[in-house]
């Protein structure tokens, strides 16, 4: 009854809020349909994920996001040109000053798809990024942005209140997905969830140092595929910087060109100080200056031009300190040294193999499933091992395609024995592993629906895993020396004592 009332509420709420804004009647009727879909499919996508907010402040959320950053909701009409041009994005958020971050207010486009509403709608909600930050840093923020929105888009997606079935296709960006992923089962979906541009910097400290660096340049992959403007200044800088190398091939002339440069910057540094210390001097040079530009580019005022000369003599001294690193034969050497390993490093992150990040997770989530000993997070992690076994590495390939999972599954096994949540049913742990192992293969939602059911057949042990009455999965297996197995013929027997 509860739940019926809550959902009434949240509907209602959102029908009145989208009213109140004007959206058209087709955008309403998208609205409400999504988080109608959303209410029927969270628990299963719950259930399934392990790792993801509490329903109600799911839902709460969206229709938080609704009346704080949609102003205006377009629809993208079929064979439209907007359709065309939404066909990888999927949506498109329009902010009306893209410069000021005080403000919300936002133009959300996006097809007539529920799933692809609710991905628009999270979309709409995060926040900007602070374009001061690292290269690095703004890289790993979009990524886990752009992932937290593919796996909140998730529960319409992949699940239905019957079934989890996987649309791949339909995933936005396989590697943002991985990598908030992987954040949420190492680090918890709260503490993600809270990552913003003044506490990035944060991340590096709570994750293994190989992990992070791995993780960064996945991100860095998608980012620089996804912000043109930013991929195209570290293309310019890095012919730059080849050049530069380029240069120093010929020590001994580039060195001579340094020496020359900086003479220029010397003498460059005592016109202006002459400028500066002069003010008769200031104000001719401010009024010549300004005489021979354009109208729209001259010089608000001498204090305006002063600062002008200070900056280029701050520009001008950090040259020089450059310059003097260069003259000194160690730091040349660590220079080339630098431009070799930056220039190598982005260059290869086209070729990038995910399949080494996710070797080095599992590694680090099976050190955390080994500390744990309470029986209700060994439940979740025998979920989310199984979820990471379906997690898509490309369009054709799932974790579990390409990377051995027996080792951490068999601890977990293990760990579910040690809790008193699996009831042994040998007295060999690499037994109960082949006995049970197909659990990281089902697709059922609940796992504690599960029975397993033992048998003797032409020689060999038979284990069978019921969904109910339905046959699940079936495994052959042979004893490992010295076990012992107790045997009912007909009885199924649960798995999981709670």
């Amino acid at each position: 009854m509860k739940a019926k009332l809550l959902k009434k509420d949240y509907n209602e709420e959102l029908e009145e809020l989208a009213e109140s804004k004007r959206f058209e009647k087709e955008a309403q009727n998208l609205l409400l349909s999504m988080l109608y879909k959303v209410e029927g499919a969270y628990d299963d996508y719950e259930t399934v994920k392990r790792e993801v907010p509490k329903k109600d402040d799911f839902m709460q959320n969206i229709i938080d996001i609704v009346r704080k950053y949609c102003k205006e909701i377009e629809i993208a009409k079929p064979n439209s040109l907007l359709e065309k041009e939404l066909t990888k994005s999927r949506c498109k958020i329009l902010e009306e000053e893209p410069d000021n971050k005080y403000n919300n207010e936002q133009k959300v486009i996006f097809f007539p798809n529920e799933k692809v509403v609710l991905y628009s709608v999270i979309r709409a909600g995060i926040e900007k990024i602070n374009p001061n930050l690292a290269l690095g840093d703004k890289a790993m923020l979009m990524t886990i942005q752009i992932g937290k929105c593919i796996a909140y888009s998730e529960v319409i997606r992949d699940f239905n209140g019957f079934s989890w079935s996987q649309v791949i296709n339909e995933i936005e960006n396989l590697d943002c997905n991985i990598v908030y992923t992987d954040l949420i089962y190492l680090l918890g979906e709260e503490y993600v969830s809270k990552i913003n541009s003044s506490n990035i910097s944060n991340l590096k400290k709570m994750l293994d140092k190989e992990l992070y660096e791995e993780m960064q340049k996945v991100a860095l992959r998608f980012y620089l595929e996804y912000d043109e403007n930013q991929s195209k200044k570290l293309q310019e800088e890095l012919q730059k910087d080849k050049q530069s190398l380029k240069e120093m091939q010929d020590q001994k002339n580039f060195i001579e060109n340094i020496s020359n440069n900086k003479k220029k910057m010397l003498n460059r540094i005592k016109e202006i100080d002459e400028v500066l210390n002069n003010p008769d001097d200031l104000r001719k040079e401010y009024l010549e200056k300004n005489r021979t530009l354009p109208n729209e580019k001259k010089i608000f005022s001498i204090s305006h031009y002063e600062e002008m000369l200070q900056k280029e003599r701050n520009e001008l001294m950090e040259e020089i300190e450059k310059s003097n690193k260069y003259q000194n034969p160690i730091e040349f050497v660590k220079i080339k040294s630098e431009l070799e390993e930056k220039i190598n490093y982005y260059e290869n992150l086209e070729i990038l193999d995910i399949q080494k990040l996710q070797e080095i997770f599992l590694c680090e989530f099976k050190k955390k499933i080994e500390k744990e000993e309470l029986s209700e997070k060994v439940m979740d992690y025998l979920y989310e091992i199984r979820y990471l076994k379906y997690l898509p590495l490309t369009s054709k390939t799932l974790m579990k395609d390409k990377m051995n999972f027996e080792d951490i599954e068999s601890v977990v096994i293990q760990k579910g024995m040690e809790t008193n949540l699996i009831t042994p049913i040998s007295n060999n742990k690499d037994t109960d592993y082949a006995l049970l192992k197909s659990l990281f293969e089902t697709k059922n939602i609940k796992l504690e629906d599960l029975s397993l059911r033992l048998e003797v057949k032409d020689g060999k042990l038979i284990s069978e895993i019921y969904d109910g009455d339905m046959l699940d999965s079936t495994n052959y297996i042979n004893l490992q020396k010295g076990s012992s197995v107790q045997i009912r013929k007909t009885k199924k027997v649960k798995i999981f004592t709670k």
